[in-house]
């Protein structure tokens, strides 16, 4: 049992029940994650708008992103959102098993374009050591075509997953 009271969907109100709705547009149920937000009006407010501007960012798609979550979360022992992301990968991203399974083996195997593979490779790069960055990185990052704004935005992506899992831990969200 979560150590914190969550919102359930159904009795969600206000700032909560707009965040929680980005998840029933779709058709799915509202991840834990989110629903560990709720506990807080700003934090399910802020997530909510960190979900609706990541769904439609002009540049880091879908695939690229999921794969983030995933890898970041396997990364970090994350087990919640390493299911909800193989399983959006598997659903929405036309990837089998055996595929998901390759990548989390080796990133480099990701069936994703080289621009965006280089940018996945990248962030897992950085959130497992911040050391490793260079300006060399972000000059071959940049060659490829992406700008500032897509690395830095792409980090942050990769980050929150790691401060969600630490969170879920902490409070015992999947207990």
């Amino acid at each position: 049992m979560p150590l914190l009271k969550t919102v359930k969907p159904e009795e969600a109100t206000g700032v909560t029940k707009e965040a929680y709705s980005i998840f029933e547009n779709m058709g799915a149920p509202v991840a834990l994650p989110m629903q560990m937000m709720s506990i807080s009006p700003f934090f399910v407010e802020a997530q909510g708008n960190g979900l609706k501007y990541y769904i439609s960012h002009p540049n880091l798609k879908f695939p690229l992103l999921a794969h983030i979550r995933m890898l970041v979360a396997y990364n970090e022992g994350y087990e919640y959102c390493i299911a909800l992301n193989e399983g959006m990968l598997k659903m929405l991203g036309g990837l089998s098993q055996e595929d998901v399974d390759a990548v989390k083996a080796d990133p480099s195997k990701a069936k994703l374009d080289d621009k965006d593979k280089a940018m996945l490779l990248y962030v897992l790069k950085v959130t497992q050591d911040p050391a490793m960055s260079s300006a060399e990185d972000i000059a071959a990052l940049k060659d490829m075509g992406w700008a500032e704004q897509d690395i830095f935005e792409a980090v942050q992506h990769g980050l929150g997953m790691i401060t969600a899992g630490m969170a879920f831990k902490i409070f015992k969200m999947s207990e």
